[in-house]
């Protein structure tokens, strides 16, 4: 790929990775929000008993795992609701606030099968931590990817557990973004890429396998820049949301400039079609009138001779 194409490639797909990574921008940010609640509500109960605090911890692990998990389709909320039965986690339709899902959360094994078994929570999901000795053995009870030992430790450092569910959101967000640019750049890359050498085709220039060989190799490149450049251009949020509405202005011009480089390209790879096909046509037409004045003259020559 020339220069020109990987700049403009770099460019629209950074600029489109940004638009396209709303979703996942989404779910870092209510973990941030969910961690900040989960600092607070432990800071609240720094007096509480070491089973409480760790039962306030799971809850709000659970919930910023589902929420890295889940995307920025749906927003992940720890109510904090303390009524009868009341759940620790609904899950909701992001754009709409419809609830998805409740979920009660049991801290042990034994408690999550008898709320599971008696009904008392009704449609809600019980939830327990993974890696207790003591399995659960109802089949509604459902083991959340937060482990025993990563509860006891976060209730212990909260401000490390947090931190440590933020950079995980912060990777998903930029690894989401690096596969729509890897989208953009190599969909951007074939399409110039497959003009320019099947033109060239056409023009005789180069075999059929020759052009096909040349566009995988292309579309393979157009994908690493892409990826790259939307994934450098999405870890700046990910790790500084304040700049968050300073990228989406520049994300704009990013874009237009990228998609105009490109509509530039192709107008070039067009425009030299074009004038290689004329050149040849004169060519061929000189060439034949060479022809003609030559025997023209070589007939005159033997009239004139004989």
């Amino acid at each position: 790929m020339e220069s020109n194409e990987k700049s403009a490639n770099s460019q629209f797909s950074a600029g489109a990775g940004f638009k396209a990574n709303g979703d996942a921008r989404f779910a870092s940010q209510n973990v941030r929000d969910i961690g900040s609640q989960f600092k607070a509500k432990i800071s609240r109960t720094a007096n509480s008993s070491a089973p409480s605090r760790e039962g306030f911890t799971f809850e709000y692990l659970d919930a910023m795992d589902q929420q890295i998990n889940l995307g920025g389709k749906y927003k992940v909320e720890v109510p904090g609701v303390n009524g009868k039965n009341s759940p620790d986690i609904q899950i909701k339709f992001r754009t709409s606030g419809n609830v998805v899902q409740e979920q009660q959360l049991k801290l042990n094994s034994r408690p999550a099968d008898s709320a599971a078994k008696n009904g008392a929570y009704g449609q809600q999901e019980i939830r327990t931590p993974k890696g207790q000795t003591r399995k659960p053995t109802n089949p509604n009870v459902k083991e959340s990817n937060v482990s025993t030992s990563e509860v006891s430790s976060g209730a212990k450092n909260p401000n490390q557990a947090t931190s440590n569910y933020q950079f995980k959101a912060a990777m998903a967000e930029i690894g989401n973004a690096a596969a729509t640019g890897a989208i953009t750049g190599a969909v951007a890359a074939t399409l110039i890429s497959g003009l320019e050498h099947f033109l060239a085709v056409e023009r005789g220039e180069m075999e059929m396998n020759q052009a096909i060989a040349a566009v995988f190799l292309n579309t393979v490149e157009g994908a690493a820049i892409g990826a790259v450049s939307s994934g450098a251009f999405a870890a700046i949020p990910a790790f500084i949301p304040a700049l968050i509405p300073v990228l989406s202005v520049i994300s704009v011009p990013l874009l237009v400039a990228g998609a105009f480089q490109l509509a530039n390209q192709v107008g070039q790879i067009l425009d030299h079609h074009a004038f290689t096909k004329r050149n040849a046509l004169l060519e061929k037409m000189h060439r034949q009138d060479a022809q003609f004045f030559e025997s023209f003259d070589k007939q005159v020559m033997e009239y004139l001779n004989s």
